[in-house]
């Protein structure tokens, strides 16, 4: 027959050596266990092999010098060799174990062997008074046990209280980063933003040009041929600034030097301005300057200007100065809304920080009656934050809470007894009055030894007399029936309230 021989390693276990028999296709397989190797240690491994060597269709042989083995492989019938070329050379069979228990054992006598177990029970137990007397002694255990873990009780006391106050100076600043026994906090910030506009009459007056000056021009010939002049001709004065006018017709000067013709003119711009003396208009703009001449024989009239409101630079520094005046007061309401209940508000932190928009309508040199402004400004203060500022107050009323009392919760009182004041440094400066109220610290343990035992009146007395209370305890024993409190101190729950 062939043989299948599988050498194993120290790190296979019994999953890896099924597969490596999986791949076997003899009808024996012997496996060659390493030495001093520990797989296989359990009888439970080989039987698992066995039984997968039969579902392949193999037998199973195992070659090891491992006693231990080698017992466990006699007992499952498997067999085993110390060396791999005997268990080629030889055949496979199975030695009997030296040690078989017999199958026919007689039935043992287990009425004799009761017997022989029973002791005789002592006459005197069996007496009608010591059975009496440990009943009644498991009844007395049993009422101790009942005495000791079943009532409870529950104690609430009214401690004694007193006001704790205090007065102290703080300081608030943005350099200040944390809160310190010195009175310092950090000064936090806040911002908004508000836009408002307003108007106000505009103080300046203006001349406003109206009707346009109107009258005749002579030009004059300087050549000797025909010139013809259209209408839109500009003709000006030579001050500055220059005044001009254009003509409202064509017409043509005759040939010859001197030669003049009279054409109506109007002023291109209206107003007084206009209203010229005689000899005023004396210069031809565009070609023509050189080929004629210009005059008016007779003053230019008919010009003539009104009066307008228009604004002045005072008008924009008032309405800018009362703008932000207004915006700034807002701001202080505003940004107190932002704050939580107990923040402490610096108004003399507020500052008006950025502009974000600044319009004037009409714009400056435009006349108007009325000039109005829309301002839209970020404005920023400081402020302490109230679980900074109840931080620092009790860590003062901590140090300067009397001995033996304790502070009550819920009952700190905080509030500003002077305005905060900023200073040129940043530096918000104010006073600060606290009170709390405190009660008498009182030790459970120390109630727990005064009351145990004791009826609820007698423990009502000895605790008034023994402790400093506000008012007299209120003791609760259940099962309510019960008539003392319990013996052990772990059963006794005590309660204070203020």
């Amino acid at each position: 027959m062939k043989t299948q021989v599988i050498q194993l390693e120290p790190y296979d276990d019994v999953i890896s050596i099924r597969d490596k028999m999986s791949w076997a296709k003899t009808d024996r397989i012997l496996l060659v266990i390493p030495r001093r190797s520990k797989i296989l240690a359990r009888i439970l491994d080989i039987r698992l092999l066995q039984r997968h060597a039969e579902l392949v269709g193999a037998r199973l042989a195992i070659v090891t010098r491992n006693v231990h083995l080698r017992l466990i492989a006699q007992e499952l019938e498997i067999p085993v060799f110390s060396k791999l070329s005997t268990a080629k050379r030889k055949n496979w069979q199975v030695p009997r174990p030296p040690h078989k228990v017999s199958q026919h054992n007689e039935h043992p006598d287990l009425r004799r062997m009761r017997r022989d177990l029973s002791h005789p029970i002592p006459g005197w137990q069996d007496r009608p008074v010591y059975r009496f007397l440990v009943f009644t002694l498991a009844v007395l255990a049993i009422l101790a046990v009942l005495l000791t873990f079943f009532p409870s009780a529950v104690i609430q006391l009214a401690p004694a209280t007193r006001l704790q106050t205090l007065t102290f100076k703080a300081s608030a600043s943005s350099s200040f980063t944390a809160v310190n026994l010195a009175g310092n906090l950090p000064a936090r910030s806040t911002s908004v933003i508000i836009e408002h506009t307003r108007s106000v009459p505009a103080t300046g007056l203006i001349a406003i040009p109206h009707n346009r000056a109107a009258g005749t021009a002579q030009f004059r010939n300087l050549t000797i041929a025909p010139v013809d002049i259209t209408a839109g001709t500009v003709i000006s004065t030579q001050t500055r600034p220059l005044v001009r006018f254009v003509t409202t017709t064509t017409g043509q000067v005759a040939a010859g030097v001197g030669k003049t013709v009279d054409l109506a003119v109007v002023a291109v711009e209206a107003g007084s301005a206009g209203n010229l003396p005689v000899d005023s208009l004396v210069a031809i703009q565009g070609d023509q300057g050189t080929s004629l001449a210009v005059t008016n024989l007779q003053p230019t009239t008919g010009g003539s200007d009104q009066t307008a409101a228009i604004q002045t630079a005072l008008d924009r520094m008032t309405l800018h100065a009362s703008l932000m005046a207004d915006i700034l007061d807002e701001c202080k309401t505003e940004l107190r809304q932002t704050l939580l209940p107990g923040d402490i508000f610096f108004p003399g932190s507020l500052t008006g920080s950025q502009v974000l928009d600044e319009t004037y309508f009409p714009a400056d040199g435009q006349a108007g009656d009325t000039l109005s402004l829309t301002l839209r400004m970020k404005c920023q203060a400081q402020f302490a934050r109230a679980e900074d500022v109840n931080k620092l107050t009790e860590m003062l009323l901590n140090l300067n809470m009397p001995e033996g009392y304790l502070p009550v919760s819920g009952g700190l009182v905080v509030q500003p007894s002077s305005v905060p004041v900023t200073d040129s440094g940043g530096i918000t400066r104010w006073a600060q009055q606290v009170q709390r109220p405190l009660q008498v610290r009182l030790d459970p343990l120390n109630v727990d030894q005064i009351v145990l035992g004791h009826r609820p009146a007698v423990a009502v007395l000895l605790l008034n007399r023994s402790l400093p209370l506000a008012g007299s305890p209120i003791i609760q024993v259940i099962p309510s029936w019960w008539p003392w409190l319990p013996l052990i101190p772990f059963r006794i729950t005590v309660s204070t309230a203020p």
